[in-house]
């Protein structure tokens, strides 16, 4: 992926260009087999009541606040980003690149529960909720075409990922999340296989701290396409730090870090650092 040469397009998608774009989505599933999601929504609608840190939190109790959020909210932007083993993203014989960015219509920014602060970062950042409220794509409907596009040999790739799994749950099956964090490992595994990968879990042995900004500019990584805090644009620099880390490790033989993971936070077990 640091050899790409092409211009990279972000494929805005709404709900008049779905269909079509989700049957561009299915011409690159056999051949671009790894996915990148990222999802926007309102921030932080429900804290956690003692205030604690996250990675002070227990897998279950982490399931809970992120249960309690998700329910609580509703997804604004999806991206997705696909691409083969060696990086390379599907151009479809055009002179570009293509990654994609679903735009939701369910959220309502003058009544629905949000996070104000967070809300102003994704106007500051581009996000049209007019456009969004009007133009944008329903849940069913995405869910519908979702449901039938993806195989069991894709491999999924996440930044910090329980919230971007929780919100596409919450779409496919059109009801809050299951009670208990058992229940939603089963559901992702229904859904998205056993191949699952989260770029912070990944690290978490070798104890890199910060967010998708900070650990991509420890492996000297730049946003070469759109804007942070848009979807489809963090989607693509989350696919670029995955194979930035997939190299790292195989270059010095850390094997247990290549292992498939659940969402950070969310592990029964953290990783141990192996070197083999």
């Amino acid at each position: 992926m640091e050899g790409i040469k092409k211009p990279i397009i972000i494929r805005e998608v709404w709900e008049g260009n779905l269909e079509f774009e989700f049957s561009l989505i299915r011409m690159s599933v056999k051949s671009h087999p790894f996915i990148t999601i990222d999802t926007e929504f309102p921030g932080t609608v429900v804290p956690d009541v003692k205030n604690r840190k996250f990675y002070d939190l227990k897998p279950d109790e982490t399931y809970s606040l992120m249960k309690a959020n998700v329910d609580a909210s509703k997804l604004i932007q999806l991206g997705i980003t696909m691409c083969d083993q060696y990086g390379n993203l599907p151009g479809f014989g055009s002179g570009a690149c293509f990654v994609w960015q679903f735009n939701f219509r369910e959220f309502d920014v003058e009544k629905d529960l949000q996070n104000v602060s967070s809300i102003e970062l994704l106007k500051q950042h581009g996000i049209d909720f007019s456009a969004n409220k009007m133009y944008g794509v329903r849940s069913k409907d995405f869910a519908r075409l979702f449901r039938g596009c993806f195989g069991p040999n894709c491999t999924w790739v996440t930044f910090h990922g329980g919230c971007d799994f929780g919100y596409l749950i919450k779409a496919l099956t059109n009801s809050d999340l299951p009670r208990d964090l058992g229940t939603f490992r089963n559901l992702l595994s229904h859904y998205f296989g056993n191949s699952m990968y989260d770029v912070k879990a990944m690290m978490e042995p070798f104890r890199f701290r910060g967010g998708l900004e900070s650990l991509a500019a420890c492996f000297n990584l730049v946003r070469v396409a759109g804007k942070s805090h848009q979807a489809g644009s963090d989607s693509l620099l989350t696919m670029q730090l995955f194979m930035k880390v997939k190299q790292w490790c195989i270059y010095r033989r850390y094997a247990t870090v290549l292992r498939p993971c659940m969402p950070y936070g969310l592990n029964l077990e953290v990783n141990r650092r192996v070197i083999v």
